[in-house]
């Protein structure tokens, strides 16, 4: 009974190597289903990092625009502060004018 004790022996080895190819069949697809999970989301890292680099631009786009108006908006409060100061000066040199124009009337009446 020798030879049927090897032929036990071989038939438990060779389940044994289907069990381990079994194994290592599953095995394979787990890394191939994580190699694909790995894919995806680093898909979705470069999708990401295109659209920070996008969003970057328009921020650095958008803070060019919002220094160039508080540029302009200094630039007409200036000229608001010059014109207010203008429209005083004149203001009262319209005045004085009516007070010379009030006086030279009232001597040229005082004259008739």
């Amino acid at each position: 009974m020798p030879g049927k004790e090897r032929m036990d022996d071989s038939v438990a080895i060779l389940c044994q190597i289907s069990q381990l190819k079994d194994m290592l069949d599953k095995v394979n697809e787990e890394i191939e289903a994580n190699i694909k999970i790995t894919r995806e989301i680093e898909s979705e890292i470069v999708k990401c990092s295109e659209a920070e680099v996008s969003l970057l631009a328009q921020e650095s786009e958008l803070m060019q625009r919002a220094y160039m108006q508080q540029f302009e908006i200094k630039g007409l409060m200036a000229a608001t502060a010059a014109s207010k100061t203008s429209h005083k000066s004149l203001e009262e040199e319209l005045g004085s004018l009516k007070r010379k124009q009030d006086e030279i009337l009232t001597r040229m009446n005082i004259q008739r």
